[in-house]
């Protein structure tokens, strides 16, 4: 039994079921609660409401009939009937308003035009996708149920440069509505289009476009003719049908004494508006419920909030909110077994606008049993672009990767499917200790996709995931991480990085000088070229200043410090010569006189210090850490200082690892008898101390910075951190 046979089935016996408490009408298998949230401004125009389907409605043909809350049934017409998209139902609104039951039957015909059809819509557009054609455009119209195997949806203008839900290529499209005059009036009416159009002004033909063509020869408003109309509501129907290139459908009209600048007629305007309702539940007969699943941006619009492009396609992100009644449990299917137990989630596509179809279902479950519907992600247009400048826009794409990544159990593999346009937005959203969550479920059940990844993706992803670690002050699982990576990778200088990575872990994240000091002898084993062997020196410095030996520590400091300049006087001299053609021979390196190279760097270290300042103020992290880097290798000899020290702090501390901005400053403090800023390196270390609840540690310093600096305008505060 396929989904359709099982679905009309379930429809026939709920037939016989027991009616629900207070069922008006005993033939109807669903009944959609709906509120009336807007009156209509004529009680012609009755009130519009577009009631999903996915499978919530019986088949293979719903009839709605709508019902006031005093059980009296309401005047019901069908405009839009499509399976995929849902039944837009127009209703007479209840003396009173309030709220009304829409009961849907099941049939094996489609929906039969009531006797009565008095009302009509404002404003709604209906797109057919397929073939475009004048006569199918207006057979949208003409044919009970209006707008059949069409996509709808309310609209606010008569005028469209777009297929709003679909290809902007090969569609048919009616635009319905209305206007009130507030006297009699002779109106011209005119349209312009490409490819052709036809107007109906209260069922009378005013204008006709027919053919294919551009705006060109109609633009100024030709194609029209002058309307007398009374005081009071008119109808207009829009047909227009679009096969390839621009697109354009405008209904205009030029009014007596309303002249626009350029003498051109000027878009319709002052539409009566049918009223409008919300849905507020859905229940079967038998009992069950069912929900609805809201795809809407920040204005409302069914469409994805934004986009990002960074790869051959664009990276969609929406927001998905499934309504169901507050007893009933929800859960979210966006496909291949991808759950989430919850009624809200943003996702991601990827696609172009007019490729996209996602099913996203819905199942809700109640005691008396278990309904599902579907829905489709797709984008009636292009949405706006987000921005990788702004935070907010980051972030939003971050919780939606871990939105799909939580929809995967542990332990499948939550990025088999993933296609290469996701990793290229992941890998530009991910800033320096952020995603924790998301990498941690990445990396334990993601492991072997992510090794087929190109290695610039793979390295910056696991880097990432390694500061996350950080976080978690977990020494042995962040250096079984690190091992692991050591061992699965198939770089050289890779393998190296890994391996001071290590020797860098159980110095600033474990405090652990002596076996990082085992670990340097490795890591210098391993060195090769003069890039490892500069690292080699700088790491060898910070385990000596670790280990309290302040000669050796400043040797291997200052032996870097040469290479690097060294090194770098060597590319300037290649630089220039190959710009001016000349003999290396004649270049000079413009640098200070011997000995005062420490002015030089004097000054410099105070530019980086305020540089880094600077950009934690702008919160540019990651600047901030390539700051750090670059002032290390230039002049290391810093850290036997306190600048360098209390930026590196800062720049750790604003990340969130309080942890390593304490190991740092611990060790400066301890090696310091007396600098300009040794009080502030011990105050920093007690805020540090402090993120960390670390309340013993924090107090011995507070004590200890009291008896250093008697009398000092931290006193205060340091005293109130000893208690």
């Amino acid at each position: 039994m396929n989904c359709k046979q099982w679905l009309l089935a379930a429809a026939l016996l709920s037939l016989n079921a027991p009616a629900a408490p207070n069922w008006i009408a005993p033939g109807a298998t669903v009944c959609v609660e709906v509120a009336v949230e807007t009156s209509p401004d004529d009680p012609r125009l009755g009130v519009f409401v577009k009631v999903p389907d996915g499978g919530m409605l019986p088949v293979p043909f719903a009839v709605p009939q709508a019902y006031s809350e005093d059980g009296k049934p309401l005047e019901t017409l069908v405009f839009g009937y499509d399976k995929q998209d849902g039944v837009g139902v127009l209703f007479a609104e209840p003396p009173g308003g309030g709220k009304v039951h829409l009961y849907f039957s099941p049939s094996q015909k489609p929906p039969v035009k009531p006797a009565s059809d008095t009302l009509f819509p404002s404003l709604v557009l209906f797109t057919r996708s397929g073939k475009g054609a004048l006569d199918i455009a207006k057979s949208l119209q003409s044919r009970y149920p209006y707008g059949q195997d069409a996509c709808f949806d309310r609209w606010k203008w008569c005028g469209s440069m777009v297929n709003p839900f679909g290809p902007d290529d090969h569609y048919s499209l009616w635009f319905v509505g209305g206007f009130i005059l507030e006297k009699s009036e002779r109106i011209w009416f005119a349209t312009i289009s490409d490819e052709g159009s036809e107007v109906l002004i209260d069922g009378r033909k005013v204008a006709s476009w027919t053919g294919v063509h551009t705006r060109k020869k109609g633009a100024k408003g030709e194609h029209g003719a002058f309307v007398q109309l009374d005081k009071g509501l008119h109808r207009f129907d829009y047909f227009q049908f679009e096969l390839t290139g621009k697109q354009e459908a405008q209904l205009v009209w030029k009014r007596p004494g309303v002249e626009t600048k350029t003498g051109l007629p000027e878009m319709l305007s002052g539409f009566a508006k049918s009223g409008s309702g919300k849905i507020e539940g859905v229940r079967y007969k038998d009992g069950r419920v069912c929900g609805t699943i809201v795809l809407h941006n920040q204005r409302g619009i069914e469409q994805p909030i934004s986009y990002f492009w960074f790869g051959e396609r664009p990276v969609n992100l929406f927001s998905v909110t499934a309504q169901t009644p507050g007893d009933a449990k929800a859960t979210l299917e966006f496909g291949k077994g991808q759950k989430l137990k919850t009624p809200t989630a943003t996702w991601l596509a990827v696609g172009r606008p007019d490729e996209l179809s996602v099913p996203v279902a819905l199942t809700v479950e109640n005691a008396a049993g278990t309904t599902r519907v579907t829905r489709w992600l797709r984008s009636p247009w292009t949405p706006s672009k987000a921005s990788i400048e702004k935070p907010e826009d980051r972030l939003a794409y971050r919780r939606a990767f871990l939105c799909m990544v939580n929809a995967v159990p542990p332990p499948g593999d939550p990025c088999a499917d993933w296609a290469p346009d996701l990793w290229a937005v992941l890998v530009e959203l991910m800033e320096p200790y952020k995603g924790g969550p998301l990498l941690k479920r990445l990396f334990e059940d993601g492991f072997a996709t992510l090794q087929k990844r190109p290695d610039w993706q793979r390295w910056k992803l696991e880097d990432r995931f390694i500061e996350s670690l950080r976080l978690q002050k977990d020494g042995d699982r962040l250096l079984a991480w690190i091992a692991r990576f050591e061992k699965t990778e198939r770089d050289s200088a890779r393998k190296f990085h890994w391996r001071e990575e290590r020797v860098n872990a159980l110095l600033l994240d474990l405090a652990r000088p002596d076996a990082a000091a085992r670990e340097l002898a490795a890591l210098k084993e391993n060195a090769s070229g003069a890039e490892q062997a500069q690292i080699v020196l700088l790491r060898t410095g910070d385990v000596a200043r670790a280990l309290g030996k302040h000669d050796e520590a400043l040797k291997s400091y200052r032996d870097a410090e040469e290479n690097y300049r060294a090194r770098h006087r060597a590319v300037g001299r290649r630089a220039v010569a190959a710009a001016k053609g000349a003999s290396v021979a004649r270049f000079k390196l413009p640098d200070a006189p011997k000995g005062e190279e420490w002015k030089t760097y004097t000054v410099r270290n105070a530019s980086m210090y305020k540089t880094i300042l600077s950009q934690l103020e702008q919160n540019a992290f990651d600047e901030s850490l390539q700051t750090l880097r670059t002032w290390e290798n230039e002049s290391p000899t810093g850290k036997m200082e306190g600048e360098y020290t209390m930026a590196e702090a800062r720049v750790y501390r604003a990340l969130g690892d309080s942890r390593r901005a304490v190991n740092a400053l611990d060790v400066y403090v301890r090696n310091t008898v007396m600098t300009a800023e040794l009080a502030d390196a011990m105050k920093l270390e007690a805020e540090c101390l402090a993120d960390l609840n670390e309340t013993a540690r924090r107090r011995a310093l507070a004590r200890d910075f009291l008896k250093r600096f008697p009398g000092h305008p931290y006193g205060d505060q340091m005293e109130e951190m000893a208690r």
